[in-house]
């Protein structure tokens, strides 16, 4: 005779690990706009790993246990308006920043990299010298595209929810 108590268990168990993975470890997430592009071209799929850096609160800002930050280079995810982007890491804290204005525009200089900025955006920043402490400076790949640090600041660490692993 078929045990069939068995089942039921099982299955919500397996439920309950996947809605566990989902929270907690891993996620796959569609990318819809064209500000990380030709890295992450519009329409791809990412998986994101949030214990890069610790232990995520699920829908909060914020990391119940820590254990490292973005360095840069890295392709992070975070939430700005409603929705969740995706960009990559270009300035840590301490990283200096030095502004100029030229004939042709406005730029930031960050790690050697210069960056334009429209104006309003160079009158925004061109207070700090250098990266503060517990945010980075997040940057779009396609810089003429990309709604990033330039437009809305810097980001806090404890914002960030995960890292791409797999593009």
């Amino acid at each position: 005779m078929k045990k069939t108590g068995r089942t039921p268990i099982l299955f919500f168990s397996v439920v309950l690990a996947a809605l566990a993975c989902k929270l907690f470890v891993l996620d796959l997430m569609y990318v819809s706009g064209t500000s990380m592009v030709p890295a992450l071209p519009a329409g791809s799929f990412v998986l994101e790993f949030k214990l890069s850096w610790g232990v995520p609160v699920p829908f909060a800002n914020r990391y119940a246990l820590r254990w490292g930050f973005p360095k840069p280079g890295d392709v992070v995810i975070f939430p700005w308006q409603d929705r969740w982007v995706i960009k990559r890491c270009a300035g840590v804290p301490g990283d200096p920043l030095a502004f100029e204005r030229t004939e042709n525009g406005a730029y930031m200089t960050l790690r050697g990299e210069r960056v334009a900025l429209r104006e309003d955006q160079f009158e925004r920043l061109k207070a700090a010298d250098r990266v503060p402490e517990g945010v980075f400076l997040a940057l779009g790949d396609n810089r003429g595209e990309s709604l990033d640090s330039r437009e809305y600041g810097f980001v806090s660490f404890d914002s960030v929810r995960g890292k791409v692993l797999w593009k």
